[in-house]
């Protein structure tokens, strides 16, 4: 049973207005992925033969929808050959586009015109592939589109609505649930450091982080252990120290230490107000780490292989000795179609807003 028709419509409306759970999916050659805002972005995969079309839309009445073609991305440079717009082939015939509401160009094509987005889906919905003229291998496979959609549907309430692409019904279109909230999340109101770690300092907690550290917990012999510090405030440090390391992955384990002996050091734990899709836990590893002490703001970045256009990459803000989830973005396919700075986000924050309950958590 396909994951849309579990729940019913009523209680999907009724959710979508107050809580989003993300999810990444594949249907056959589609993939979409749902923020915590329920906003949705579906993309054909893979991506690295060339051409892709993306679709996304935000929930609530001002959906804002989107989709584009494009022939070649920052991975594979400009790609050579004539205009999309006269050489695209739907099932063998030529694909017939109004292009008057698009932004073309010669290798993109985009449009936030519902109209023009819904003739479009009119054309191609029932059809097998969108295929290059002068490169057959360059196709967008339909296959998973229908379905793909017909979740998105689902998920921002929109089933027998009039403003549907699949699951259209006579309901206005102002009767879709709003966008659901989501939560605030700003810098820290502890005192910020205005001490910079002393030489001493950084000795003493590097130190400590190669030599006192664990080694159940830091398996890495003490010797290739690399430790990084960084002033959290006048009184305390983040230390994160080297424990494993892959051909491109990095993990790390973190501290809360005070700034002088003796230490006494807090481990901190990350973890997600939710489970990601396909992962099965909240807890995650600190993986190739970088603070910005300027802004208080953790990061992490974790590679499914070397080139880097997969995995999961994470933003915490620093706020009253924890760390609070800003951006939890994830790619689970590699097909070298884009990089962490394009990866489809899973849940995002207000960061401008008042504070909200912490998420990163400190254990003894």
């Amino acid at each position: 049973m396909r994951y849309w028709m579990k729940y019913p419509f009523a209680l999907l409306s009724f959710t979508a207005s107050l809580h989003a759970e993300p999810l990444q999916k594949i249907f056959s050659d589609w993939q979409i992925s749902c923020n915590n805002q329920n906003y949705c972005v579906a993309r054909n995969i893979p991506g690295n033969n060339g051409l892709v079309m993306t679709v996304s839309r935000h929930a609530g009445s001002d959906d804002r929808p989107s989709l584009r073609l494009d022939y070649g991305n920052a991975y594979t440079g400009e790609l050579s050959g004539a205009a999309l717009e006269d050489n695209l082939l739907l099932d063998g015939q030529q694909l017939k586009l109004e292009l008057q509401h698009w932004d073309v160009q010669p290798h993109h094509l985009m449009t936030i015109d519902t109209h023009s987005i819904d003739a479009f889906f009119a054309q191609v919905m029932d059809a097998n592939h969108i295929q290059l003229q002068y490169r057959p291998t360059a196709t967008i496979s339909l296959q998973g589109l229908k379905a793909a959609l017909s979740l998105m549907d689902d998920i921002q309430g929109r089933v027998n609505n009039m403003s549907a692409w699949i699951k259209r019904g006579d309901r206005i279109a102002s009767e879709v649930p709003p966008e659901p909230s989501v939560p605030d999340v700003i810098p820290s109101s502890s005192p910020t450091p205005t001490l910079a770690l002393t030489h001493d300092e950084m000795a003493g907690l590097t130190d400590f982080g190669i030599w006192r550290v664990n080694t159940n917990e830091c398996p890495l012999e003490p010797a290739r252990r690399k430790v990084t510090v960084w002033p959290l405030s006048d009184e305390k440090a983040l230390l994160l120290v080297n424990c494993e390391m892959g051909a491109y992955n990095v993990i790390d384990l973190a501290f809360e230490v005070t700034r002088t002996q003796p230490y006494v050091a807090k481990g901190i734990t990350l973890k997600l107000p939710f489970v990601p899709p396909g992962r099965g836990k909240k807890q995650i590893e600190l993986i190739n780490a970088n603070y910005d002490p300027d802004k208080e703001v953790l990061r992490t970045f974790s590679k499914g292989r070397g080139l880097g256009d997969c995995g999961v990459t994470t933003r915490w803000q620093y706020h009253e000795h924890k760390f609070e989830l800003v951006e939890y973005a994830q790619e689970q396919t590699c097909d070298a179609w884009h990089g962490r700075d394009d990866w489809p986000t899973l849940w995002v924050s207000n960061t401008t807003a008042q504070w909200s309950s912490g998420n990163g958590e400190m254990s003894p």
